[in-house]
């Protein structure tokens, strides 16, 4: 129910106007100078009220979010993925930059991972495991990884695949390919643990 039929309800409950369509009566000419006012003010809470929170806003909203939080706007990023990184950057204190705050935001957005810290290089290596949607590719994956780290973090992102050797000694065809029933994307996350046993292990550069 909008806010004109709510206002006429209200009233009609009274039952002591006449407020039927077309009456042109000093009540309803009272009541449509209200409305007039009243209904963009309504408008307006309600625009308010859908593009403040993350998982309700405009695409256009999104895109202002993305780029307060200086997250590249990736219009091939599917839109709720989009969210995803959003809320998971807005979630991030200045105290969660450590291994197991980056895992847990990573896995916030489908993408298991490890987290290795390296001192010595003054740099951390993330090795992607697992990505949980089959429709988000790598780079996909390494642009959402790239978004929630600050720029002042030095990380490098690596998958948990084989190596393309490994690959060709397996002497995979097509179609038992297709048998695994997995995207393109989890095919190349899969370790050779996983290929022969079902395990994952190693790390690859994309």
């Amino acid at each position: 129910m909008n806010l004109r039929e709510l206002f006429y309800s209200r009233m009609r409950s009274l039952g002591i106007y006449d407020l039927s369509k077309g009456t042109q009566s000093l009540v309803c000419c009272e009541i449509e100078s209200y409305l007039r006012v009243l209904e963009p003010l309504f408008d307006e809470i309600e625009w308010l009220r859908k593009n403040a929170v993350v998982s309700s806003c405009s695409p256009e909203r999104l895109a202002q979010y993305e780029r307060m939080l200086a997250i590249p706007v990736k219009q091939q990023i599917p839109e709720e993925k989009r969210r995803e990184i959003v809320q998971s950057k807005m979630a991030i204190g200045p105290s969660d930059f450590h291994r197991e705050g980056i895992e847990q935001s990573l896995s916030a957005l489908g993408i298991r991972a490890k987290v290795e810290e390296m001192p010595e290089k003054g740099t951390i290596l993330v090795t992607a495991l697992e990505i949980a949607d089959s429709s988000m590719t790598l780079d996909q994956a390494k642009e959402a990884f790239q978004a929630l780290m600050p720029a002042h973090l030095l990380a490098e992102f690596v998958t948990g695949g084989i190596s393309f050797l490994e690959f060709d000694q397996l002497d995979k065809s097509f179609a038992q390919l297709d048998q695994m029933d997995k995207s393109w994307s989890q095919l190349e996350m899969m370790g050779i643990e996983e290929w022969q046993k079902g395990g994952k292990q190693n790390g690859q550069h994309i």
